[in-house]
């Protein structure tokens, strides 16, 4: 047995993954117990000559655990991560199959004891306890977590004396489980050696190319459908190019690899494919943990950085993350009208950034969305219930009341709105009707995925309630942030995001970095901005 395959136990276990010498080789998933639909136990990973080696992930169905680490042998060996059905979360040394050295452990009301371990849940040797209010227990500990522990040491009390919050004891999770480079790369290899190279970057292009003109021949020709068969067609062919690389070129590139990272039977779709399904087997069930979301975030982060390396490999003449594309300029200076200046009509653009994000992520974030999000909406949950209590009670206010307590200027108040076609008198109860379109807007934000796609929203929410503005004071008008941030606040409060706090965060950690400084990071500020303000509302 070689290649990709499926084995089915007598045992009832069935091995779905890479073979090599007729041994379970390469990345692969085994479910184990006679059914299927709830089989006790699943394992996707990392095989080494049979046994579980590299990273990998298992879902203790049956104990309502799930490790995410590091394996040798069939073991838990080095460092990984558990979570629990009832919120606990250890991250640490693993060593014989069980927590062994150094670890971190909290649970789900925040209490953290930091230090050594001898089994699973099993407290011994030094360490630091740490009570939700701050409070911490230092020295030596033993027994099972959850059943009486015994504590030779010192109790402090920080926060008696001293109100300075920040001076507790912040816990920092991350450094004792796999970083996320280390994580399936049985996956990448096996995309690299699909594309003829041995290791990462090592291969010759035309050899890449051609593997991947084979691979989908073959498939095309027991394919029926059509269309489908075109499409595979059109993958064969390399999109060529001579000359620096511009703008079309970069687009041309970019459709190409939506068409093959939406086909599985090429390498680059065949590679998405597998990332998505390691991706929800991780974070979904039990690790649908709030502690997990960093771990998440720069695991897709780490997918950009590694799917991006194949495609430059693919099409070596697109720059480097952050390198330029130059924009065509058209720049019309034969033309002259008479008595005009010697300047252009038409200054040249500023260059295109490449940037792994900007490729990628409307490809891979869509799939991995909603996992992703839920761990968001569990992390924000606090703060996104006092936001929402707060726009519950605000948004009973008509519409000139609302715009008079948020402090917008009188001149912005609109006088009619057109609804439906008609124009519609604002009046002392009237409600929902000012600024309705710029509202109708923003609510789009919950429906997209990327963070382009969410920034784009917020300034489309912009150009809305300018629009209306100007037609209302029948002028151009300049906005200052103070006359701003009032107008852009009744707009969010209107729109009743549910998870506001969840988009911003989401939008903050996955945001393309050069957009931080300009029009968009502007916007997406002030965005943030009227986020911690109706938090901080004082409702009179």
């Amino acid at each position: 047995m070689h290649g990709l395959g499926t084995y089915r136990y007598a045992s009832g276990e069935v091995y779905d993954g890479s073979f090599q010498d007729s041994m379970r080789h390469g990345h692969g998933m085994l479910r184990s117990g006679k059914l299927n639909t709830s089989s006790p136990s699943v394992f996707i990973g990392q095989w080494l000559q049979d046994k579980k080696t590299g990273y990998g992930v298992f879902d203790d169905i049956t104990k309502g655990e799930k490790y995410m680490g590091m394996w040798q042998d069939h073991l838990r060996q080095g460092t990984g991560v558990v979570v629990t059905q009832f919120g606990l979360y250890y991250e640490g040394a693993f060593k014989d199959n069980k927590m062994m050295g150094t670890g971190i452990l909290l649970s789900e009301d925040d209490t953290v004891y930091e230090g050594e371990f001898s089994d699973d849940w099993t407290l011994n040797g030094k360490g630091v306890l740490t009570i939700a209010n701050g409070d911490y227990l230092e020295g030596s500990f033993s027994g099972e977590w959850g059943s009486g522990l015994k504590v030779a040491g010192s109790y402090f009390k920080p926060n008696l004396f001293d109100t300075d919050k920040e001076k507790t004891r912040a816990v920092k999770l991350g450094r004792l489980c796999v970083c996320a480079e280390d994580k399936w790369q049985a996956v990448f290899e096996e995309c690299w050696s699909q594309l003829g190279c041995e290791a990462p970057d090592q291969g010759e292009n035309w050899k890449a190319w051609e593997n991947i003109a084979v691979a989908l021949t073959t498939r095309r020709q027991h394919i029926q459908d059509r269309s489908h068969s075109r499409t595979l067609e059109s993958l064969e062919v390399i999109p060529q190019h001579v000359g620096p690389i511009t703008m079309e070129r970069y687009n041309t590139i970019r459709l190409y690899l939506i068409k093959a990272c939406d086909t599985p039977l090429h390498p680059l779709g065949g590679l998405v494919e597998t990332l998505v399904a390691v991706y929800r087997m991780t974070y979904v069930g039990v690790g649908a943990n709030r502690r997990l979301l960093p771990q998440a975030v720069n695991e897709i982060k780490s997918y950009l950085n590694r799917i991006f390396q194949i495609v430059r490999f693919l099409f070596p003449d697109l720059p480097e993350e952050g390198g330029l594309i130059p924009e065509p300029t058209t720049i019309l200076q034969d033309k002259k009208e008479p008595g005009s200046t010697d300047a252009p009509l038409e200054s040249p653009k500023p260059s295109h950034v490449v940037s792994s994000s900007a490729l990628l992520l409307p490809v891979l974030l869509p799939r991995l969305y909603p996992p992703l999000f839920t761990l968001y909406a569990l992390d924000k949950e606090r703060e996104d219930d006092i936001y929402w209590d707060c726009v519950l009670r605000l948004n009973k206010q008509p519409d000139l009341a609302l715009l008079a307590f948020l402090g917008v200027q009188q001149k912005f108040w609109p006088v009619s709105m057109p609804v439906l076609g008609e124009k519609l008198q604002v009046l002392s109860n009237t409600k929902n009707i000012c600024f309705a379109s710029a509202v109708e807007t923003l609510q789009q934000i919950s429906t997209t995925f990327t963070p382009s796609d969410k920034l784009q929203v917020i300034k489309l929410t912009f150009e809305e309630i300018t629009q209306e503005v100007q037609a209302l004071l029948k002028q151009d008008f300049l906005w200052s942030m103070d006359d701003l941030f009032p107008v852009f606040l009744y707009v969010v409060l209107r729109a009743r995001i549910r998870n506001l706090g969840s988009e911003v965060s989401l939008i903050e950690d996955l945001m393309d970095p050069c957009v931080q400084h300009g029009e968009h990071g502007i916007m997406f500020t002030t965005l943030k901005a009227c986020y911690y303000q109706i938090q901080h509302e004082k409702i009179t």
